[in-house]
């Protein structure tokens, strides 16, 4: 007969992590726990698939001073967890607790082949810290599409090659054969020696497209204007830009290829899209789903009888046969490619496996675990190696097991349900205190320095606060209580709109929202502006801009014609645009935008002389971001946040500028720059001096490492 786990005893607690909506919180409980069962059942919560990203992470934390092997070996698990987030954590717990002989083969993996940029960039920072040879496998991050994955190899190099000897390993396994690696090798140069590297052509798409913009906005509305002839007429550029960054591009280019491409169009697209680091373009597969057979056959079969197939498109051709078509009809043409169809095709071109430094010899692949004698004590283990009798004997008395995932295996053995071994009285994790639904209430907001943006705009504080990094609703209601009134808005911000919607329909009154849209459209625009309205429980916006605009064929007349009638309609108060070009920012205060948005720091400061002045002249409100430089203006520790804030408000010409604070800690350090203003000149002197060195740095950067031509 079966029987109920004890109320008291640990099992029943490690029961919560079972229920979904309680795993996340319960495991938070259990934090350092010491206890077998508890680390048993956060073990197997972190390798459920059906766990939440939430609950994952959790147990990961709570895990955190847990030497053992079985903790150890499931973060190296936790490398090929379904969420990209945890693959991210698990990998800065292999570099923390230095498991690099189990996980180098996994970050090796999520180099190659992980198609998010922000997992591929952990994975280079953890297999760089290896001590051993496996460290020479972030070479491969050389070609990666996404700069800041690159970016994070040359840190890595850069410091492995102030010893000379290492320099030259680092050149040897960057031969120049590609065009990120010769610039990636141009960075280093600079990096160690100081030298400027010489100017190389980066490709132009305005030379081969005579419909691209640089402003993904402007370039999508300019292909739905080709019309369907246009487009078709386009095919054999379009095909290039199926890899575009911009998903509203990719769309149409699709849309082409399925309403009338042929086979040399599809086999140009398939043939782009074979490298799975491409984070936003899409899959093949995706491509060409729910095309007809016929159509799927005709492709592929061109593909083989060209002389020399592109890789990525050969590879999908071949995933084709005997599917599609039998490979008994073109085996002329696979006998011609040298294809072997008793095997699969390899998932990496010849030479691209990583190499030891100095020895011809493939790295050999590292398994996972931690022998015999513990790999027998898992769960997972212990489970799979269950007998009738040791099952029966579990549903008798649960009590002689640690883990659920093993009395579930001996439940289904006994065909029992698992439900009847559940403690007599169920452990709750203690209720965690919810926010309340009722209105939030806000003093009178006293500003400080206060300033106009714009004609008849709004008077703000000069420091505004953003809600990108997620600060909590009572960081929103302090920073009300320091004179901040002005606050940047975009509709993932999830705890800003919880904080505007919470207050009393007088207190909005008080405060001021920023948003935009990345639209060119005058139907879409006004579409974002009334979703806004909608979502913060708003008659009007304060500020409305044009977002990140690249060119000025973005800023159309209907454009211009659809914000004025929203600000006649009384649902935006005032409107501008924001950019990182300095002439088009120049180009929209002669043409009377106001205000205008650009980016200032210490390390970027020709709007001081190109943008401000002409602001300062025709009476133009300027906001500024990336005050920090990202973070980077701080990474020596000279710097406190808020002397990056104070350094872009005492520059004439700057009406406000932005914050976007995490915590409640960043916030009170930067909110300093409102309480104390004024900016030490040894401060100043500092600031401009490690501004000068980053700002060249950053423009060999972008000629670099940032650049893709």
């Amino acid at each position: 007969m079966p029987k109920q786990v004890p109320s008291d005893h640990p099992l029943a607690r490690t029961f919560a992590l079972l229920d979904p909506d309680f795993a996340p919180a319960a495991a938070a409980t259990l934090q350092g726990t010491t206890d077998p069962v508890a680390i048993d059942g956060l073990v197997e919560l972190l390798l459920d698939q059906r766990a939440t990203a939430a609950a994952c992470s959790t147990a990961l934390r709570s895990l955190e001073h847990d030497t053992g092997p079985l903790v150890s070996d499931a973060v190296v698990r936790a490398l090929d967890n379904q969420y990209p987030t945890i693959r991210i954590q698990a990998a800065a717990e292999v570099v923390r607790r230095g498991l690099f002989d189990l996980a180098a083969n996994s970050l090796d993996q999520h180099i190659r082949t992980d198609p998010f940029w922000q997992v591929r960039r952990a994975a280079v920072n953890a297999l760089g810290a290896d001590p051993t040879y496996r460290r020479w496998l972030v070479m491969f991050a050389a070609t990666d599409p996404h700069w800041r994955v690159r970016y994070a190899l040359a840190h890595v190099l850069v410091g492995w090659g102030y010893d000379e000897t290492e320099r030259a390993t680092v050149l040897e396994l960057l031969p120049e054969t590609h065009s990120r690696v010769v610039r990636l090798r141009d960075y280093l140069a600079f990096r160690w020696t100081g030298d400027l590297p010489p100017e190389r052509p980066s490709e132009n798409p305005a030379e081969w497209c005579p419909f691209w913009d640089w402003d993904p906005a402007v370039l999508s509305r300019q292909l739905g204007e080709l019309g369907n002839a246009g487009r078709r007429e386009s095919l054999h550029i379009l095909t290039r830009l199926v890899n575009h960054a911009d998903e509203r591009v990719r769309a149409w280019v699709i849309q082409a290829l399925r309403d009338d491409g042929d086979v040399t169009h599809w086999a140009d697209a398939l043939a782009r899209l074979g490298d799975p680091r491409e984070d936003t373009a899409p899959p093949q597969a995706d491509l060409v789903k729910g095309l007809e057979l016929d159509r799927l056959e005709a492709v592929a079969r061109f593909i083989l009888s060209q002389a020399s197939p592109e890789p990525a498109a050969l590879s999908w051709a071949l995933r084709q046969l005997d599917e599609s078509f039998p490979a008994e009809e073109v085996q002329t043409d696979l006998e011609r490619l040298g294809v072997q169809t008793k095997t699969p095709p390899q998932p990496l071109p010849q030479g691209e496996r990583g190499f030891k430094p100095g020895s011809s010899e493939p790295l050999s692949p590292w398994g996972r675990g931690w022998g015999g004698v513990v790999l027998a004590n898992h769960p997972h283990s212990r489970a799979a190696s269950l007998t009738p009798e040791r099952a029966r004997e579990l549903i008798e008395n649960p009590t002689l097991e640690t883990s659920w995932f093993v009395l579930g295996h001996a439940a289904k053995m006994c065909r029992v349900p698992v439900w009847k071994l559940a403690p007599e009285t169920e452990w709750k994790p203690p209720a965690e205190p919810r926010e309340p639904a009722t209105s939030l209430a806000l003093p009178l907001i006293t500003l400080v320095r206060p300033r106009r943006l714009g004609p008849g705009g709004p008077f703000v504080s000069p420091l505004g606060l953003s809600g990108h990094y997620g600060l909590p609703v009572e960081g929103f209601a302090r920073a009300t209580e320091a004179g901040v009134n002005l606050f940047f808005w975009e509709p993932n911000y999830a705890t800003l709109t919880r904080f505007v919607t919470r207050l009393s329909p007088a207190d909005r009154q008080q405060i001021h929202l920023l948003a935009g849209t990345f639209e060119a459209e005058p139907t879409k625009i006004r579409k974002d502006v009334e979703r806004a309205l909608r979502n913060l429980k708003l008659d009007r916006l304060s500020v409305f801009l044009i977002f990140w605009t690249q060119s000025w064929q973005r800023i159309t007349p209907d454009v211009r014609d659809v914000l004025e009638r929203l600000k006649s309609e009384g649902k935006v108060q005032v409107f501008g645009l924001s950019t990182h070009s300095r002439p088009l920012a120049a180009e929209a205060i002669r043409e009377g935008w106001n205000p205008v948005m650009v980016r200032h720091s210490a390390a970027h400061r020709k709007a001081e002389t190109e943008v401000f002045p002409l602001a300062i002249e025709r009476g133009t409100s300027i906001l500024t971001f990336n005050n920090t430089c990202y973070g980077r203006l701080l990474d020596d520790g000279q710097f406190r946040p808020s002397d990056c804030f104070r350094f872009t408000l005492n520059t004439p010409g700057v009406s406000a500028c932005f914050t976007a604070p995490s915590t409640l800690e960043y916030l009170d350090e930067n909110l300093d720059a409102l309480r104390n203003p004024e900016l030490a000149d040894d401060v100043r002197e500092r600031l401009l001096k490690r501004g000068e060195w980053m700002y060249r740095e950053d423009t060999v950067f972008r000629k670099t490492v940032r650049a893709d031509g």
